[in-house]
């Protein structure tokens, strides 16, 4: 009887049952900072190569069809009639071919670099998809980007994101005089 008194008297008693709430509040805070770091991850990561696939498509829309931009006849009053009629400039025909070549150097770049431009953990940026039509480029890209922390209650260490843009190179309005613009 003296025995199972004292096994009452022990589990009535409140001592110690504070710690148990603090540890149970650590190791919640503690998983939520770690989520919230890979949550951070992934969304500097997004951003790093949204800015990447930008740059590679600005890079392979300043490839310039020579042959289609320079066809046809223009004199020094096409540029001034165009603005007085308010007829819209043709947009800049792009090289297909050297355009690609030039998105994938550019995105080669993005990967081999390692500045402060590119986030480290995200691996090699992937050319996915690449769309010319000669007016207009689009290119969507992939990469894997490493978590800091393991999720927990799962084996993911690392996640795939994806990024797409699409470009067209117009005339910008005005009219020019020896390189400077008047209007």
């Amino acid at each position: 009887m003296a025995l199972e008194k004292r096994f009452i008297n022990k589990v009535k008693e409140e001592s110690g049952s504070l710690s148990v709430v603090i540890i149970g509040l650590f190791v919640i805070t503690t998983a939520s900072l770690m989520v919230m770091t890979d949550i951070a991850t992934i969304m500097v990561a997004k951003r790093s190569l949204a800015q990447a696939t930008e740059a590679a498509a600005q890079s392979g829309v300043h490839a310039l069809d020579k042959s289609a931009y320079y066809q046809g006849k223009g004199t020094m009053l096409t540029a001034p009639l165009a603005i007085a009629t308010k007829r819209d400039h043709p947009d800049i025909p792009i090289d297909c071919e050297i355009g690609g070549t030039e998105v994938i150097l550019e995105l080669k770049s993005w990967s081999n670099d390692s500045s402060n431009m590119k986030l480290r953990q995200l691996k090699d940026i992937q050319l996915t998809s690449f769309e010319c039509d000669g007016r207009n480029l689009q290119i969507q890209t992939r990469s894997e980007v490493e978590l800091p922390f393991k999720v927990p209650f799962s084996s993911t260490t690392s996640v795939f994101l994806q990024a797409s843009a699409g470009v067209t190179n117009q005339v910008q309005e005005g009219f020019y005089l020896f390189g400077v613009r008047i209007r």
